[in-house]
């Protein structure tokens, strides 16, 4: 487990803390699992890893899409907790252009793997063996998540475990879910 990041467990303070890392693109202080609007650099970080397979993940196949990259990792026990309520979200908003992907923090296969056929996972999942795409993001809290949009812009970001089919989630994410551009 890397010394220098945290598991979110939802306590006010550790958040407050770890909001003063890189997340710097908050609108402002976001509670524990509340989707903010995203104000920092806006164009979404190629994201070029490896599956646990060992296949290379294409990120340009994901061009037209909203997709909800999260950050997270085995040991990290909110991170855990919120994985089915992450295929569910895919499940019902997959027909409609959207995607969930994965990024595992510096865990290898023999971790992931088993972890993803156990809870049913079935969005791709991507390791991120040395650190570098989580940096490039400004990840510094797990979870976090971020809603790019379908020309590639980050849109919102969710710093903390979340119950992704509420009411509240989906009506910040269908509204991007509109005609990709050029239809």
């Amino acid at each position: 487990m890397p010394g220098s990041k945290v598991c979110l467990a939802g306590r006010r303070a550790l958040l407050a803390a770890a909001l003063a890392l890189p997340l710097a693109g908050l609108t402002r202080a976001a509670e524990p699992g509340e989707l903010q609007p995203w104000t920092g650099k806006t164009d979404a970080p190629r994201i070029d890893l490896l599956h646990p397979d060992g296949t290379r993940f294409d990120w340009d196949a994901l061009r037209g899409k909203v997709v909800l990259v999260n950050f997270w990792a085995t040991w990290c026990q909110p991170c855990v907790a919120e994985m089915p309520a992450l295929q569910r979200l895919r499940e019902q908003l997959g027909p409609e252009g959207f995607e969930v992907l994965g990024v595992n923090i510096r865990e290898g296969p023999a971790r992931i793997e088993p972890f993803v056929r156990k809870i049913g996972i079935r969005f791709p999942i991507v390791r991120d063996t040395d650190g570098a795409v989580t940096k490039a993001w400004g990840v510094g809290v797990y979870p976090t998540s971020f809603i790019v949009d379908r020309t590639g812009l980050i849109r919102y970001v969710l710093v903390g475990e979340s119950e992704w089919t509420t009411p509240a989630v989906l009506s910040r994410i269908r509204p991007l879910l509109g005609p990709a551009p050029g239809r």
